[in-house]
């Protein structure tokens, strides 16, 4: 059976292969195109998509350096056979699923969401032998509202700027989430003005069919009437003065996220999944074994462990644990 290692980035050393390593490598697997995801590979595999976002993001020298991986296509290696599967986080994420000469069957999440959004592919779940996972919201307390209720909150927080005569703004991380926003604010009559970093990337979204709402570029002087979607690193230069202010972010389930953020409200749309659905998500895939990675990993470990699987972080003192096992 596969046995991954973290090192800076999982490590498969039966294949000789990384996945999403944090340093440059002469070779590895890119699962989608956030910046803690990315490093400048010699070369790397990766979806269409994503290579498409890296470009826009990272430039056209290192996206040049990619090997192109459609979903359902198999890239085959030294000893393995591996193919992407739709992780449902942002636009060309995948999850990597590896099948070795041997039959052992691998699973890698990278980010990961179960419910359906509005701007990226629905998730595809194979079973394998052996699964690593992110665990950011690993914990019981994390139970994300509908998405049907976060929508009607984004709407409220909007028509309640408008009747206080307030621009409303929406913080939003530039890929992903951005776009999820974007597409609930599709039906407003409201202007939508995005930060150039917005724009962008929404570009590479029409152009994958993922249509975005028509924008114009942020002006800071000639925000009212608008409803203004930027990234949360903008907000030291919004001028504050007449507008309320939102963090969209799953930490919103934090009832200190809003002086966290230093934001009037903070709504909790994440593109990562909830307690409940990683749970649903092992039961799915039904693995032997499972790791797990990033978030409350040791708490999540634990969880999977009381409900009889063979659980644990990738890092961390249960690792310990399982070490003395007999």
């Amino acid at each position: 059976m596969i046995k991954p290692i973290d090192r800076g980035g999982l490590l498969l050393p039966e294949c000789q292969l990384w996945l999403d390593p944090r340093k440059r490598k002469s070779f590895a697997v890119i699962s989608h195109a956030h910046g803690d995801h990315v490093a400048s590979h010699d070369c790397y595999l990766a979806t269409p998509e994503t290579i498409a976002l890296i470009r826009v993001r990272n430039g056209n020298a290192m996206a040049n350096r990619a090997k192109v991986l459609p979903f359902g296509e198999v890239y085959v290696g030294p000893g393995y056979r591996l193919r992407f599967y739709p992780a449902g986080h942002v636009l060309g994420s995948a999850m990597v699923y590896i099948e070795t000469d041997a039959g052992d069957t691998f699973l890698y999440t990278g980010d990961f969401k179960t419910r359906q959004g509005l701007s990226a592919e629905s998730i595809e779940i194979p079973q394998a032998d052996t699964l690593v996972m992110e665990t950011t919201f690993g914990r019981a307390e994390y139970v994300f509202p509908s998405f049907e209720a976060t929508c009607e909150r984004v709407h409220a927080f909007c028509d309640r700027a408008q009747v206080d005569r307030h621009t409303p703004v929406l913080l939003a991380y530039s890929l992903g989430k951005a776009q999820e926003v974007l597409k609930v604010l599709a039906t407003r009559s409201q202007t939508l003005m995005v930060h150039k970093s917005i724009a962008a990337i929404n570009q590479v979204y029409n152009a994958y069919e993922q249509v975005m709402p028509q924008t114009r570029p942020l002006d800071f002087l000639n925000m009212r009437e608008s409803i203004v979607v930027m990234p949360p690193a903008v907000l030291k230069k919004l001028p504050r003065k007449d507008c309320l202010v939102a963090m969209v972010s799953g930490w919103g389930m934090n009832d200190s996220a809003k002086y966290r953020y230093g934001v009037d409200e903070v709504i909790p749309l994440s593109d990562h999944a909830d307690f409940p659905d990683l749970l649903q998500f092992v039961d799915v895939v039904a693995p032997q074994t499972v790791y797990t990675t990033h978030g409350y990993q040791q708490e999540f470990a634990a969880s999977l462990r009381a409900r009889g699987y063979a659980a644990w972080s990738l890092v961390g003192e249960d690792q310990l644990e399982w070490a003395f096992e007999p």
